[in-house]
């Protein structure tokens, strides 16, 4: 396990500034997922951490010790990517072991790393195949095997399932999740999606051109959220914000009756935010706001609505699976106040300054 510490650490290339003076503390043991839209920085950033990228600016610290300079065997750290990069005329046994074979460790000790490995990930009886032979998911698990036999101080993942289907990326994430108890050791991941994000991390840090948004837990993240950005970054289907203003004490909600306030006292108030599990929806009409059932997605387990209010963009609902509403029919919609998040004018969170 290993701490590891970037202190303003930036990164461009040429004149365009992809890292913007990043500090970040990961804990031993740790599970930190970086996450954002494409472009965010988000793999650049895990690259700069591995040394396969240089720097521009900053210090990166592992286990207090400077690596900023340093090459990627250097800093002892496992990468497993999106592409497998198996050999295709090696044994998955001599996938395993090939690294190891390459750094000259005896050969009893590379054979019994990769026995012990082999059983840890449910590969022992796959160790004389080809990777042709094996599925999508065995061959990511071997890709993982391969970074576990060398006993490396931190893993980095840089989506290593994006190549995988709906079904296998599921099976897959349950099992880096049991990888990461039974180990116990830092690992940082790479992805752009959130859901992944939210069923893996300890923590999450959230990054947009850059900058880091925001880092919390994933609840921390799904009900206080820094700002706009991570409000609809953050949560499937993402937040739903409408157009406010703060008017005596009340939040007026797309321009229609207000709510009570609670401690705000600021008057910059631009939007509000609610995701679509604290409204609920009523067939009658009545409610906070008013409109009218454009799509209905019926899911099994849920039933999502998208209302189209006036003056605003859908909103989506989500309703019980047998939830009779119907298109075209006329709804109003009654928030959750407490769950309620108020924005200010450039973006940021209100409910998150002090004495708000």
């Amino acid at each position: 396990m290993a701490v590891i510490e970037l202190k303003g650490v930036e990164k461009s290339f040429g004149s365009v500034k992809v890292i913007r003076g990043v500090d970040l503390k990961v804990e031993h043991g740790e599970f930190v997922v970086f996450v954002g839209p494409s472009g965010s920085g988000k793999s650049t950033l895990l690259r700069l951490v591995a040394g396969l990228e240089e720097t521009s600016g900053g210090t990166i610290l592992i286990d207090g010790r400077d690596v900023t300079n340093l090459g990627p065997a250097e800093r002892e750290l496992a990468m497993v990517f999106q592409s497998y990069a198996l050999y295709p005329h090696k044994t998955i046994r001599g996938n395993m072991s090939f690294g190891l074979e390459v750094a000259g460790f005896p050969k009893d000790e590379i054979r019994q790393r990769v026995d012990e490995v082999a059983r840890l990930l449910q590969l022992s009886d796959y160790l004389e195949r080809k990777p042709r032979e094996l599925s999508g998911g065995q061959r990511q698990r071997v890709a993982i095997g391969r970074a576990i036999v060398r006993e490396p101080v931190a893993f980095m993942f840089d989506e290593p399932l994006s190549n995988l289907d709906a079904g296998l990326r599921v099976d897959m994430r349950i099992e880096i999740t049991k990888l990461h108890q039974r180990l116990g050791a830092t690992m940082i991941y790479v992805t752009h999606d959130q859901v992944e994000a939210m069923t893996l991390a300890d923590r999450i840090v959230v990054l947009d051109k850059g900058i880091i948004q925001q880092t919390g837990s994933p609840l921390e993240l799904y009900e206080h959220p820094a700002n706009l950005f991570v409000a609809q970054f953050i949560g499937s289907p993402k937040m739903n914000v409408l157009p406010a203003a703060f008017k005596e004490g009340r939040i007026s909600i797309n321009g229609g009756v207000g709510i009570e306030a609670g401690k705000m006292t600021g008057t910059d108030v631009a939007n509000v935010g609610i995701r679509p599990d604290d409204i609920e929806i009523s067939p009658d009409g009545t409610g906070l706001i008013h409109g009218k059932v454009d799509v209905v997605e019926r899911l099994g387990s849920d039933t999502f609505a998208y209302v189209a209010v006036p003056g605003a963009h859908a909103v989506t609902v989500r309703a019980p699976r047998d939830s009779a509403v119907a298109i075209g029919q006329d709804v109003g919609l009654t928030f959750r106040p407490e769950r309620l998040q108020i924005f200010a004018v450039d973006g940021t969170s209100l409910r998150l300054r002090p004495g708000v």
